[in-house]
């Protein structure tokens, strides 16, 4: 009986421990749960703040950027933006002590605005998207620049140092555009419809035409991205040197392809050095006959009328003797031009062709990519220096950030962009 009633008493006890580790266990899993449930809460919460206090950095754009150039970037370093991010999260879980948190680490190299990729990919969205810039009304709608504007220049080292293209020059190519006019390529072929040329030719002025612009530093900013010189003069006739050799090269091709005229500069070449030198002269005679030609043509542009990127009989200007001969425009040729314009060139007998703005397009795609957007760099932060913001740097202003928030232990990385 004994033996009965101590095996009871030890079965009733294995029990009880029995029933006292299922009671642990589902403690364990209980607060296992619990902590589990608080860890997926806290997650679900960092992300939400994270990703809303990236999103209030972004919103802290720069609006006059935005409404001049169409450009979306905000002020800041990895410090001053990780700090900010820092006051955000504070004030986010002020409330919450169950959530402890480290200083965040902000890195905005990835999006800086001075990398020429980062740049395009905005210029990308702006023009697909049909941006325009801010104009001003009250400047007329024909677009020239007015006679009392004066050339500027920028002559400081230190804010030529500043700029994002300082120490990297390119003069551009030629030739290679001349040999793709020559095998048949129209001025749509040429241009085509690249990002960053299409938002030069709506965000910047030139020369002959303001665009309506609000004021800008320089009154030839196209001619700038083309030229790279910090001086209206000296950019406008950089520009016009680049387009009279164009020109030229071009003349020089039809005048070797014309018969006519050819013969009729040997026939004086084989006067002045008769026998084999005829041949030099002649070539000479040629190269001075299409520079000559590239010079009128570089007044009809700039008389806002249009010069043939291939000329023919019926649009070439100048005649032999016009050249060598000392024969002025006819009575007949002076009637078609105004009294200002008698003086400045010879206009053929059929205007056709492209304009200025189109031999600005031209030149533009001898310019490698990162050159002009380069270039475009530093008219947008003279213009913003000089006419807003005295302290504004390019290198200063970034389109996304990336950020590393540490919160129980835990990281939690983040990358917000325009």
């Amino acid at each position: 009986m004994t033996d009965l009633l101590t095996g009871f008493k030890n079965k009733r006890g294995s029990f009880a421990v029995f029933t006292v580790m299922i009671f642990v266990s589902m403690i364990v899993l209980l607060t296992a749960s619990i902590d589990s449930a608080r860890d997926i809460a806290v997650e679900s919460t960092v992300r939400s703040f994270g990703r809303l206090w990236g999103k209030s950095i972004l919103a802290e754009y720069d609006i006059v950027l935005k409404e001049r150039y169409g450009i979306l970037a905000f002020k800041g370093n990895d410090v001053s933006i990780s700090e900010k991010i820092d006051r955000y999260k504070n004030y986010s879980f002020e409330e919450k002590p169950y959530i402890e948190t480290l200083t965040t680490q902000a890195n905005l190299k990835k999006y800086l605005l001075t990398e020429p990729d980062n740049l395009k990919s905005q210029i990308e969205k702006i023009v697909a998207s049909g941006i325009k810039p801010d104009i001003d009304n009250e400047k007329d709608t024909d677009g020239e620049m007015p006679a009392n504007y004066e050339d500027r220049y920028i002559s400081s080292s230190w804010i030529k140092k500043g700029l994002p293209s300082y120490g990297k020059t390119e003069d551009g190519y030629i030739e290679g555009l001349v040999n793709k006019i020559k095998a048949g390529f129209g001025i749509g072929d040429i241009i085509g419809n690249a990002a960053v040329d299409r938002y030069i030719s709506v965000f910047f002025n030139h020369h002959l035409d303001n665009k309506s612009l609000k004021e800008t530093y320089f009154r030839c900013e196209t001619e700038y991205i083309i030229s790279g010189k910090l001086d209206d003069e000296k950019a406008r006739k950089n520009t016009a040197s680049k387009i009279k050799r164009l020109r030229n090269m071009l003349n020089l091709y039809y005048l070797y392809t014309c018969d006519e005229k050819r013969n009729a500069v040997m026939t004086i070449a084989s006067a002045l050095t008769p026998g084999a030198a005829a041949m030099l002269t002649q070539a000479a005679m040629l190269e001075i006959w299409a520079y000559a030609e590239a010079e009128n043509d570089m007044e009809i542009l700039y008389d806002k009328k249009t010069v043939p990127l291939l000329k023919n009989d019926s649009n070439w200007a100048l005649s032999v003797e016009n050249v060598f001969g000392g024969e002025k425009p006819s009575t007949e040729e002076k009637d078609r031009f105004t009294d200002e314009q008698k003086n400045k060139y010879i206009s053929p007998d059929i205007i056709t062709g492209e304009d200025y703005d189109s031999y600005l397009k031209i030149l533009l795609c001898g310019i490698s990519e990162k050159t002009k957007l380069l270039r475009i760099m530093d008219l947008i932060q003279i213009n913003m220096k000089f006419l807003y913001n005295e302290t504004f740097l390019m290198k200063d202003y970034s389109m996304g950030l990336e950020y590393l928030i540490t919160v129980n232990g835990r990281e939690y990385g983040f990358d917000e962009h325009y």
